[in-house]
């Protein structure tokens, strides 16, 4: 009888364990568990302003960077060829009008 009575208790002990075990996860689950995101939807938007800027200031950056361009002086091969073509044949002819002569 003793070790009936041992295993009633026991029994007993578990079942108010487990009655105790669902009134705190019934607790838990009454209570609404709210998520703030305000702070990280602040935080996202100063970064996708930032990113705005700076694309606008690369933007920026590009054209007048193509602007440049389209004004710098470049010069044809040819038209480079033609005259140190023309400088070196000045230098050959003036070096033969004072020194042959």
């Amino acid at each position: 009888m003793t070790k009936l009575e041992e295993l009633s208790e026991m029994l007993v002990s578990e079942i108010e364990q487990f009655e105790k075990t669902v009134e705190k996860l019934q607790k838990i689950q009454n209570q609404k568990i709210l998520i703030d995101s305000r702070a990280l939807e602040s935080v996202i938007k100063l970064q996708q302003e930032n990113l705005e800027k700076s694309l606008f200031s690369h933007k920026q950056e590009m054209k007048n960077l193509s602007q440049r361009l389209e004004k710098a002086k470049a010069y044809p091969v040819w038209a480079l060829i033609t005259f140190t073509v023309s400088l070196l044949l000045n230098g050959i002819f003036i070096y033969l009008l004072v020194f042959t002569s």
